[in-house]
């Protein structure tokens, strides 16, 4: 990154909008001040919005319509990297009149994938692993390819009749339904680098190391309040703001049966009942022995809390129904069809997993540089974080150790599971929500 004048460095190398009302795309590059971008580890479509400055006749020149194309090409600082994305228009969300002849626009944005498949809903059968028959609804209908998940899902081949839904929703059920062999969850997603839609299970994430191990980003309020600027390359990976709100809910994972609870299914076809206990205990000591919680770190919750003697995973505090009917198809199972109750226990497995993960949820403010350049660093990537220890016993000493200065349990090993690209007056900063399922020993 030589030469390099702020890990936040970026160019905006084209804002072009396209109206069915002119021949020939309208640049606004030199009139927008503003760009946010969103990634969604949940969301295989970009949303965004922008802001600018209106003092060419831009909105009834145009004549908006709710249908404009916007192709954003965004450069790194010297200029070797280029991404390009075709967004939509959703709607003006606000207009803020400056002068007489001026006024600030704030425009919603959408990724044109997602516009497309608002235009139609689907009503057709398909057969296949879930992952396959995935890609195949994205092909057939949008034309769109997708990277496959490296671990395949346990579920094997099925079929499903899609009820007139759009090709994103009947995604989503299908992802929804999906899980590896020890029941972590599937997401599929779409990312700023990345050009195909991404299809990744939270076992193939966990398992593929942090991408800065060898430079963790480091949060520390002396050093941000006293720096104006960011001028060499480890500064590209200095955290100027932290924050977590909500962490630590135990009785919000109890209720939604995330420690513990009774589960069962009804077949209806063939009368049978299954029945099944969880306890995430089991579930994260599986983890650790297949170090996908590695060496290194502890989960995230334990149920060592007791009451007369009991602990709190042996409370029956949750209880669910679920009907099912099996064998609707000749040599080929159903989506909601499993062959024993361990398969259906994976469902139960996925779904604390899904709440686990938000249990010691952070989110921080990084310099957007390592997200501009080469092949996708943000969500569905693992990242290494270090936090400073509430310890004022150090101060003076003339050594001290890791143990003494960093905070274990908010450093460690993070999903990134949410971002927000905010390009301003050529500064690109990244706000992203990151989660881990294990605490630093």
């Amino acid at each position: 990154m030589a030469g390099m004048q702020h890990a936040g460095d970026y160019n905006l190398k084209s804002f072009l909008l396209s109206s069915h009302n002119h021949k020939v795309p309208i640049d606004l590059t030199t009139h927008v001040d503003e760009i946010e971008i969103f990634e969604n580890i949940g969301t295989p479509y970009l949303t965004g919005s922008f802001v600018m400055k209106d003092d060419m006749r831009f909105y009834d020149g145009v004549d908006i319509n709710g249908t404009e194309k916007i192709e954003i090409t965004l450069e790194s600082p010297r200029g070797e990297d280029t991404i390009t994305k075709m967004f939509s228009l959703v709607s003006v969300n606000s207009t803020i009149k400056s002068a007489d002849n001026t006024e600030a626009l704030d425009i919603k944005i959408v990724e044109n994938k997602c516009f497309n498949n608002n235009l139609m809903q689907i009503n057709k059968a398909y057969s296949g692993t879930p992952d396959v028959i995935i890609a195949k609804i994205l092909k057939d209908n949008l034309n769109l390819d997708i990277d496959l998940p490296r671990i395949k899902p346990y579920q094997k081949s099925i079929k499903i009749v899609i009820p007139y839904m759009t090709p994103f929703a009947a995604c989503a059920w299908v992802c929804a339904m999906m899980s590896t062999e020890l029941g972590l969850p599937y997401f599929l997603f779409a990312t700023l680098n990345d050009k195909n839609i991404q299809l990744k299970s939270l076992e193939e994430i966990l398992r593929t190391p942090a991408w800065n191990s060898h430079a963790p980003y480091r949060f520390s309020s002396a050093y941000n309040q006293t720096t104006t600027g960011i001028d060499d390359d480890l500064n590209a990976f200095n955290v100027s703001a932290y924050s977590s709100m909500h962490k630590e809910n135990v009785l919000e994972l109890i209720a939604t049966g995330s420690i513990a609870g009774l589960r069962s299914i009804s077949d209806v076809t063939s009368g049978q009942l299954i029945n099944y206990s969880f306890n995430v205990d089991t579930l994260f000591q599986q983890l650790s022995e297949m170090e996908i919680i590695d060496r290194d770190h502890t989960p995230v919750f334990h149920s060592s809390y007791e009451f007369n003697g009991k602990p709190m995973n042996e409370y029956n505090n949750f209880n669910s129904h679920k009907v099912v009917a099996n064998q609707t198809y000749n040599g080929v199972a159903n989506i909601y069809e499993e062959t024993s109750t361990g398969a259906y226990r994976l469902h139960a497995c996925k779904a604390a997993l899904n709440n686990m993960i938000m249990k010691t949820a952070i989110s921080i403010r990084v310099p957007g540089i390592m997200y501009m350049v080469g092949i996708n660093a943000s969500i569905g990537k693992q990242i290494d974080f270090v936090y400073p220890a509430n310890n004022t016993n150090i101060a003076g000493q003339s050594s001290v150790s890791d143990d003494d200065t960093i905070d274990k349990k908010r450093s460690g090993t993070y999903v990134i599971y949410t971002t927000r690209h905010h390009f301003m007056t050529k500064q690109h900063n990244v706000d992203m929500s990151c989660v881990k399922l294990g605490n630093r020993k």
